[in-house]
């Protein structure tokens, strides 16, 4: 692999709907659109020309540990990571095949070293850990990159901050901008609306009708936060991006579309890569009720 790669224009930075295990078995119709996009996504990325030196990926389930304490960021530098089947549900009884699922891909723990290199000059502090990758990378990974179009690059993955704190997390991305021009994609993986408790709601809910009526109400919580979502990132200027993004938590169906940030905050990390860059959503739009599976480009 070459050591310097100089593309004749930075690399995009990239967010994705990751979705849980289910995506890889999953017979639905949105699952096949969900599937879909993504392997429209890989593609394109296989088809990136000079090849990238690696993809930097930051997902919904890799935030920084409280035992580094916070402001600090985590970069995975393990050779021959292992995949992890760190699902939600416990699906021994159910679905016992979901743990002999495995993604065969590339590490690259010397350019891992570089990244969080880059990391500690950029004025962030950082911590070299050694980890598994989680679902939220290889499983929509697995489906992006199959065994007949394998990802010829390794996978570099750096966590989000701990914590709260959205704008901190914007401002993780912009340490990363520069790497587009060096031959790194940026990458984030999460979800533009995630909420397990407003799917809860539904389920719990005592009779059909009033299930039905949760539904309607959580779906339309859910539409709303994705349309504002993509209303932010089409701001032109970063700052104005910045800005739009920030002020989503504002919002009433930020709470019941992010009862907790995890799954936002890779949009915000790939927001910040992305600078001036202009966004555009992949795909064909799935907003279920309690998920939104987005995908997006800055390019």
């Amino acid at each position: 692999m070459p050591s310097t790669i100089n593309p004749t224009q930075p690399y995009p930075a990239y967010f994705i709907g990751h979705a849980g295990v289910g995506l890889l078995f999953s017979e639905t119709s949105n699952n096949k659109i969900v599937q879909n996009n993504l392997r429209e996504i890989g593609e394109e990325i296989l088809a990136l020309s000079p090849r990238p030196k690696a993809i930097i990926a930051f997902s919904g389930h890799f935030e920084a540990g409280e035992i580094h304490g916070p402001g600090v960021i985590e970069v995975n530098v393990k050779r021959n990571t292992y995949i992890q089947h760190d699902f939600v549900n416990d699906f021994h009884d159910t679905k016992p095949f979901v743990y002999e699922y495995d993604w065969p891909h590339q590490d690259a723990p010397e350019l891992a070293s570089q990244v969080w290199s880059h990391i500690v000059k950029a004025g962030i502090k950082a911590k070299r850990v050694e980890r598994g990758i989680d679902h939220g990378v290889w499983v929509p990974f697995k489906v992006m990159f199959p065994e007949e179009k394998p990802l010829d690059v390794p996978v570099i993955l750096v966590s989000t901050f701990h914590g709260y704190n959205l704008e901190s997390q914007i401002r993780l991305g912009e340490v990363f901008k520069s790497l587009r021009t060096e031959g790194y994609v940026i990458l984030g993986s999460g979800m533009a609306v995630h909420s397990f408790a407003s799917i809860g709601e539904i389920r719990e809910a005592p009779t059909e009708e009033e299930r039905e009526a949760t539904r309607v109400k959580v779906l339309a919580e859910s539409k709303v936060f994705d349309r504002r979502l993509r209303e932010a990132v089409a701001k032109k200027n970063a700052e104005e991006r910045k800005e739009a993004l920030l002020k989503l938590e504002g919002l009433y169906e930020f709470k019941r579309s992010h009862p907790t940030v995890e799954h936002f905050t890779p949009l915000l990390v790939a927001a910040g890569a992305a600078g001036d860059s202009d966004a555009e959503p992949l795909g064909v739009d799935i907003v279920e009720p309690g998920m939104s599976y987005l995908n997006l480009r800055f390019a």
